[in-house]
């Protein structure tokens, strides 16, 4: 390992022991929108394998596509996948893939990957049926140089939760990925637990991953967002339902933000949008939406 490299992963098991803030996934930049990713799960409705089953395909996508139209339509070349949108996990469709990337200079930030089963899962065989799918993701993201996989939501149980990630950290390890634990919904909607996680799994590959929206209400939202802000690791900043005026109806999206500049993390805003199925929506520009408030609030 290279000094510097020894240095930063030092610091960052120090801070994991001492239970102290830790670096995000990105440096400083002076250009805004070397702070700004943008996710696959975006245009889900735009993929074969996640529009609506009524809907007809317009405009497809494809994951080999992906980096040349966030590129040229966004400018962002900081780039999150949804793990239902690959087609193969082939190698000859990795190195495609790979090359798409390398093409279009952007950066894999993080695979939000999914699976049939769930790591808290209490039934042994289908606990470790979980940790089998993510390390498969992690290989992936080894593959395509990604920084990070995104553990899947967790339900069940956070004493198992805690025994796979476990495993999955040092897995991850290994091959140099590291590992996310989002508020999904989940066990880590709960500010208490996706916190102590960081001190159950003492590792220097894990880290949180902060979605705006999978609270239960907003004052809630917005102080669980204050607690784990200081080991946030990745943004997702997700939105929700617009008006027809192009107003972000649920929460104040931009004081999400402040919350993480003020708490001084320095890392990358994911653009993500979740909400009630709507047909008129027009998804790039709710991207550019987006875009344009995290660089007024950074």
């Amino acid at each position: 390992m290279k000094r510097r490299n020894f240095i930063i992963h030092a610091t960052f098991s120090a801070a994991a022991m001492a239970g102290l803030s830790y670096p995000s996934l990105a440096k400083p930049q002076r250009d805004k929108m070397d702070r700004i990713g943008l996710t696959t799960v975006v245009f889900r409705n735009r993929f074969e394998s996640t529009k609506p089953k009524n809907q007809v395909l317009e405009d497809e996508l494809t994951l080999l596509r992906i980096p040349e139209y966030f590129v040229d339509r966004f400018n962002v070349h900081h780039v999150e996948m949804w793990t239902p949108h690959f087609e193969s996990t082939s190698k000859n469709y990795l190195n495609e893939l790979k090359r798409s990337l390398i093409k279009e200079r952007c950066k894999l930030i993080n695979l939000q990957s999914e699976g049939k089963f769930d790591p808290s899962d209490p039934l042994e065989k289908n606990r470790l049926k979980a940790v089998k799918e993510v390390k498969n993701w992690v290989d992936i993201a080894k593959s395509l140089q990604c920084e990070a996989v995104r553990v899947k939501a967790m339900k069940k149980s956070y004493s198992k939760a805690v025994l796979s990630l476990n495993e999955i950290t040092k897995y991850a390890k290994s091959k140099g990925v590291a590992i996310l634990i989002e508020n999904h919904n989940d066990l880590f909607s709960d500010y208490k637990n996706h916190t102590n996680i960081i001190k159950e799994v003492p590792s220097d590959n894990l880290g949180l991953l902060a979605d705006f929206g999978n609270y239960s209400s907003n004052p809630v939202m917005f102080d669980s967002l204050k607690h784990i802000a200081p080991f946030t690791r990745l943004v997702s900043a997700k939105t929700k339902d617009f008006s027809d005026q192009m107003e972000h109806m649920p929460y104040d999206f931009q004081k999400c933000i402040r919350i993480f500049e003020t708490s001084g993390y320095q890392g990358i805003y994911s653009c993500e949008q979740w909400g009630k199925a709507n047909p008129s929506y027009d998804y790039e520009k709710i991207t550019d939406w987006m875009i344009e408030n995290i660089k007024e609030s950074i």
